[in-house]
Parts: C-alpha cells; sequence; structure tokens
C-alpha cells in the first residue's frame, strides 16, 4: 500500500499559525483575540492590508468581501457607512474583552459589566422597584446623600467611555435617559457607529436590576428585525453642565441610521408647532366640525413598501412571541429604520415594557402608549386591568399597519402627531370602548 498522502498543515486564519481569534472587522480593519495573553491587538487600519492578509477576501471562507462600487453613489454619508458595515462583524464578547485592555485601570480585576455582580434575572422576569430620587429625569441632580451604597464598587467600569468612544450628537431623550450616537475607536482607528443609552440609576440595586431587563432579554434574543445589544457597563456620568457625576447604565445598541416608522410616515408634518395644532383642534371640535385630515408632508407609502415594514415588524414580534415574550409597548417609535445602501428595514427596539407571555401584569395602568394598546388592557377586570397578551401585540401591529396606511389612528382623540397633547381619559374611554 502506498505511503498515506501527508496531511496538509491548514490555519483558519492565514495571516497567523496560532490560535489568535477575529473579535471584530469592519471594512479593512480587524481586531484579534490573543488566548494566551489575553489581550486584543490592531491589525490594521481602513487605509491599508492587514498583516501579508488579503482584505478582499473574508479570512474564513475566502469570500470576496470588498467591491469596487462608487462611493459616490450614496445619497448620504449614513448610506456610505451602512454599506461599508455590511461585512462587519462583532464578537459578542468583543467590548467585554476591551475592558481588560484600559491602561492603568484597575479593570483587571473588576468585571467588564454589572451584569457579573447582580443576581441574574429569571427569564422574562419583569421585576419592578421604586424609582430612586434622581434617576427619572437625566437633568435631575442626585439626592445629596446619594452614595453607591446600594450598587458595588466594583461593578463599575470607570473611564471606559471615554476610552472607546467618541460622542458625536444626540439622537434621543426621555424621560428616563438619554440615547447618543457614538463612533467607536481603538488606537485612534475607526471601527463603527453605535447607539448609546445612558440613564442615570441613582444608587438603588434593585432599579438597576429593573433597567437591566431589556439588556439581558435581548442579548438573549437575535434577529434581522430585532435591534441587536452589544454591551452594557455601569460608569459615573456627569449628566448636566454644572451637576455633580452620578452613577449611571450605559447600554450599547445597534445603530439604525434612518429613524423610525413615526417619523419616517409623518415627514415633514413635525415640523408643525404641537400648540398651534392643538389650539386648532379644539377650535375645530367647539364648533361641532370633524378633525381635519394630517397631511403626510408628501410621505404616502405605497403598497409595496408598507408590505415590507409589516413583514419585517412581523418577523421581529415572531421570534420575541415564540421564545415567550410579549412586547406591550409596539407602536411605530419602537420600529427603527436601517438603509444599508440597497433597501430599506425595520428593527423592533425599547424591550423595557417587555414581559414573559405567562406572567402576570402589574395592575397599575401605566404599560404602554394607549393609542396603540388594544381595547382589552385598558379595561378593568375585577380589581385591575386586563392582560397583555400575543394577540394585544397583534392588535399593536394592526394600528402600525393602520398608521403606515392613513398617516393616523382610527380615533378622534388620539394626536399622531404628539401624543403628549392627547386628553388620556378621553382617549382611554375610546379606545375601551373600540369595535373596529
Amino acid at each position: 500500500m502506498a505511503d498515506a498522502e501527508p496531511q496538509r498543515q491548514m490555519s483558519l486564519v492565514p495571516y497567523t499559525f496560532d490560535s489568535q481569534e477575529i473579535v471584530l472587522r469592519r471594512g479593512n480593519a480587524i481586531v484579534v483575540f490573543d488566548p494566551e495573553s489575553r489581550q486584543l491587538s490592531l491589525r490594521g487600519n481602513p487605509q491599508t492590508a492587514i498583516g501579508g492578509l488579503d482584505l478582499h477576501q473574508c479570512p474564513y471562507c475566502h469570500r470576496p468581501i470588498n467591491d469596487d462600487t462608487d462611493p459616490h453613489q450614496y445619497e448620504s454619508e449614513d448610506e456610505a457607512a451602512a454599506s461599508q458595515n455590511q461585512n462587519a462583524f462583532v464578537n459578542p464578547d468583543y467590548f467585554r474583552m476591551l475592558a481588560h485592555s484600559i491602561p492603568n485601570s484597575a479593570a483587571t480585576s473588576r468585571p467588564a459589566s454589572p451584569l457579573k455582580q447582580l443576581p441574574d434575572l429569571p427569564p422574562g422576569s419583569s421585576k419592578k422597584a421604586d424609582t430612586p430620587t434622581g434617576a427619572e429625569f437625566v437633568g435631575s441632580a442626585p439626592s445629596p446623600s446619594t452614595t453607591n451604597q446600594g450598587i458595588k464598587d466594583d461593578s463599575f467600569l470607570p473611564n471606559y467611555f471615554k476610552h472607546f468612544f467618541v460622542e458625536k450628537r444626540e439622537l434621543g431623550r426621555g424621560g428616563r435617559g438619554v440615547v447618543l450616537l457614538v463612533e467607536h475607536f481603538l488606537d485612534k482607528v475607526f471601527l463603527g457607529e453605535f447607539a448609546c443609552k445612558r440613564i442615570p440609576v441613582g444608587n438603588d440595586h434593585g432599579w438597576l436590576e429593573k433597567v437591566l431587563i431589556e439588556v439581558q432579554l435581548l442579548q438573549r434574543l437575535t434577529h434581522p428585525n430585532l435591534v441587536s445589544y452589544h454591551h452594557v457597563w455601569l460608569e459615573d456620568a456627569q449628566v448636566t453642565n454644572f451637576g455633580p457625576s452620578v452613577p449611571c447604565i450605559f447600554i450599547l445598541q445597534q445603530y439604525c441610521n434612518s429613524g423610525d416608522l413615526h417619523n419616517y410616515v409623518l415627514g415633514s408634518t413635525q415640523t408643525t408647532n404641537p400648540t398651534e395644532m392643538l389650539k386648532e383642534r379644539m377650535r375645530r371640535r367647539s364648533k361641532g366640525l370633524a378633525e381635519r385630515p394630517i397631511n403626510l408632508g408628501g410621505r404616502t407609502m405605497n403598497f409595496d413598501e408598507i408590505f415590507s415594514f409589516f413583514r419585517d415588524i412581523t418577523s421581529g414580534l415572531h421570534h420575541l412571541h415564540t421564545n415567550g415574550y410579549i412586547h406591550r409597548d409596539l407602536k411605530p417609535s419602537n420600529c427603527l429604520l436601517h438603509n444599508d445602501g440597497q433597501k430599506v428595514s425595520v428593527h423592533v427596539s425599547d424591550f423595557g415594557e417587555v414581559q414573559a407571555a405567562n406572567e402576570q401584569r402589574a395592575s397599575t395602568g401605566a404599560t404602554g402608549t394607549i393609542s396603540y394598546c388594544a381595547p382589552e388592557v385598558l379595561q378593568r377586570q375585577g380589581s385591575g386591568f386586563g392582560e397583555f397578551t400575543t394577540k394585544s401585540d397583534i392588535f399593536s401591529l394592526g394600528m402600525i399597519v393602520y398608521f403606515m396606511c392613513f398617516g393616523r389612528l382610527p380615533y378622534q382623540n388620539a394626536d399622531a402627531v404628539n401624543d403628549e397633547n392627547e386628553d388620556l381619559d378621553k382617549l382611554r374611554a375610546e379606545v375601551s370602548a373600540w369595535h373596529g
């Protein structure tokens, strides 16, 4: 018998023969992790080749990852950046690994995430906690007696944001926090754009657990039509120009570059003065006139576009339901849009109100947005309100489709432009009695 053919030595990563692992790739920049030294290293930058590696090929499957696309064909910088991100890859543990590379810090002895310090929440947990002083509004100051007694000191990761991120602009602001557009850099090399939520948490351990529900859920659930979450950490931050630093939770997530469905449908309608609109509505009601139809500002969605968005939302919601969760606050402003240079896709976001399908609802009546709620969840049943179910999520989905078709909702007391103008008692009564 002829001698057996000698085995060929092959390496999964062609530029080395060790066990280094690619943990991030964007364009021609690759970050690798060495398990022996437990260090991250950058093997190139967007303008140069990387250590002999042909970056026109994927180092795993050798398929081409770059093309000759003309960068000037895109209408905006966001679309061009999205095109470059099409073949991007981020290891789920990448940002946790970064914590150990902060120079002159105790990061090597601290966890990269408070999830290591806090007790894990059971799947679907939605434990309620009283909001601590100073945690409800971004601009509020903490109590003078605020200390970190409620949250362990070694749960914090100081200077993590400053070392690896640059704040570009504010994407949104709510009652609990602010969402920032940030750029990630390593050794001064740009490695992508992300959205970062910054939420003051005071010193209450229970409130922190409540905030972490959204992050823990989406770390378990990954789907093309669900916003992906990358990392979470605790750090002191100055949230007002003249106030002291307060404990904040930072939540790093996927950046969707085309806004949300609410603004997409309404278009230029948002520029109308809400006060003047409210006065106009009051005048028409006092005269017994019907509501004036809302001008869509030229954003009339065609059938194909409506169906494409509907399919994306349905796909993400189905994945949520099949994993035993209910969204409870599905609405256009929680449907984020992303343009990858070829098409616009929808990503369901904001899982702060999510609960397990078999969990009982807290009977406060404050969950969700009334104008998109199903009638049964607003109706009194015994000592509380009706339960949220997968069916109530489907009702909210139907209202989103109605909104995409007509730019408004089928309620006289609903304000599609600014829900702060709504009379909640009248709207609740109207929705509760609605039969289609």
